[in-house]
């Protein structure tokens, strides 16, 4: 019977590294998973250029120079510009009234209000989003169907203006918008 052992051991080592080749080999053989889906955003990069762009039209009508910044629902800065003429503060102002308007879901307008009619909630807000928030006119969310998708500030105009450029600018994003339906 040891005869029969010694001749049983090689069959199993071979069998054995058969196997864990066989094993991983088969794991090459797979193909990966793709990644998951990524959420298309609600505001595309096109979009946020024509509300751009109408806002300079405006401004450049007004002879006026100014930056503007649009957001996505979230706040994450979807596109920036400045004019000539305008400081680069102007961009980082713009996106505090974008990022305010967006995640607060107001104008910086309304919100700038609160300042003398709720005090402890405009600090608040401040507090709550230090540097990030400006809370200026100039700030506009930017609604589909009521779904916010995201939000447009203009800084660097005189009071009142900034609004009426992000406004401006929305006008030729819902036009765009309409042209893009037909």
């Amino acid at each position: 019977m040891p005869s029969l052992r010694l001749a049983a051991i090689p069959t199993i080592a071979i069998t054995s590294v058969l196997l864990i080749l066989a094993s991983s080999c088969a794991g090459l053989a797979q193909t990966p998973a793709p990644p998951p889906a990524v959420a298309p955003p609600l505001i595309s990069l096109a979009e946020a250029r024509v509300i751009i762009d109408g806002a300079i039209a405006f401004t450049r009508g007004q002879n006026l120079n100014m930056a503007v910044v649009v957001v996505d629902a979230a706040g994450n800065l979807v596109s920036a510009d400045k004019m000539d003429g305008t400081t680069i503060n102007n961009i980082r102002f713009a996106e505090g009234k974008a990022f305010a308007s967006a995640i607060l879901r107001q104008t910086t307008e309304v919100l700038a209000n609160l300042a003398k009619d709720r005090p402890d909630r405009y600090f608040g807000i401040m507090n709550m989003y230090p540097g990030k928030v400006y809370l200026v006119g100039g700030g506009v969310p930017l609604a589909v169907d009521g779904r916010l998708v995201g939000a447009v500030g203009v800084a660097g105009l005189p009071q009142g203006v900034d609004e009426k450029a992000a406004r401006a600018g929305i006008a030729a994003w819902d036009k765009f918008r309409e042209s893009m339906k037909k």
